[in-house]
């Protein structure tokens, strides 16, 4: 069921935390700085009304979230797991919760919180998507912004820095597109609670290891452009990994190095899974990257997208060139 009204979805999701103690939160595979601190900030906001719920990821959470304290507030899945309330934030896809979603059959209530195109609802679920919030985090500051000023001021100032992590990862910084004048009016709002703008940045955005790096730099070096510059291509291999010690969260937010780049309409970036197995970053200020991604079973916004594809690296590029070309 799609929920339109923001004052609906949180009555409905109120009334669920009351009747329910067995409660869970989840995000989508290969989490990021919005569903992952979206989760974290509302797991706080839940035990502030004074019940528990478990954050349950495919895997251990990233370093880079250890000023969230993200591994000690999160769970990695197990087949064991069974939760009455299931929360989903920044997806509302069944199949983008990888190797959680044997959690939805067995739960009573779901409730869906999102802001990407709407695509495949799951059954049964109450879903609320706002495509104009520019983070699934600043949506749920909105539903609980009446509350935050009641909470203990270390809980608040917790809450609000998970919510500006969320703000930062969609706008890259206040970088793209989607920083508005309700992106700005929330991250002032979150100035209230004693946040520290260039800390979280700081440990969120630029506290790479010298081999990260280094890693950078070879994804970098593989840079090719076509079209007259028009569309750029990148990649990262397994192999490049390897020879970093790193792992695949050293993968994320590669696109922003080249955000900006000159004569640049569209790029990809293709990152290997395993052998002929790519998971693909779309990025464009000119087309919708959005529709690429949904035609090879992906999704996310219009000037940013994801998806998966099998295949050798040639062919995949040449598939996405080629839908670049359709827009362009």
């Amino acid at each position: 069921m799609l929920i339109t009204e923001l004052i609906e979805i949180k009555k409905i999701l109120d009334e669920a935390i009351d009747k329910y103690n067995s409660i869970c939160i989840l995000t989508h595979k290969n989490p990021d700085g919005d569903g992952l601190s979206a989760a974290l900030a509302l797991q706080e906001i839940i035990s502030q009304f004074g019940k528990k719920a478990d954050l349950v990821l495919e895997d251990y959470c990233p370093e880079i979230y250890d000023f969230l304290d993200g591994e000690e507030r999160t769970k990695v899945f197990s087949d064991h797991m069974i939760y009455d309330l299931l929360i989903i934030l920044d997806c509302h896809e069944e199949e983008r919760l990888g190797i959680c979603t044997p959690l939805i059959p067995t739960a009573k209530q779901i409730v869906v919180i999102d802001h990407h195109v709407q695509q495949n609802l799951i059954e049964d679920a109450s879903t609320f998507i706002d495509t104009e919030t520019v983070s699934a985090g600043a949506i749920i500051f909105k539903m609980y912004e009446t509350e935050l000023k009641k909470f203990p001021a270390e809980k608040a100032n917790y809450i609000a820095t998970a919510i500006y992590t969320t703000i930062l990862n969609d706008t890259d910084n206040f970088l793209n597109r989607n920083t508005d004048a309700d992106t700005f009016s929330i991250s002032s709002k979150l100035m209230q609670y004693g946040i520290v703008p260039g800390y979280i940045t700081e440990h969120f955005l630029l506290s790479n290891t010298a081999d990260q790096i280094k890693f950078v730099g070879e994804v970098l070096s593989t840079i090719e452009t076509f079209d007259d510059e028009r569309v750029l291509f990148m990649h990262a291999t397994q192999n490049m990994l390897q020879r970093n010690g790193l792992d695949n969260t050293a993968t994320s937010k590669l696109t922003r190095w080249v955000k900006g780049t000159r004569h640049v309409e569209a790029l990809a970036c293709l990152v290997e899974v395993r052998k002929n197995r790519y998971r693909l970053s779309l990025r464009s200020n000119h087309i919708n990257v959005n529709k690429v991604a949904v035609k090879f079973g992906g999704g996310g916004h219009k000037k940013a997208s994801g998806c998966e594809l099998k295949g050798s690296l040639e062919e995949i590029k040449s598939i996405i060139l080629e839908e670049f070309r359709k827009q362009l």
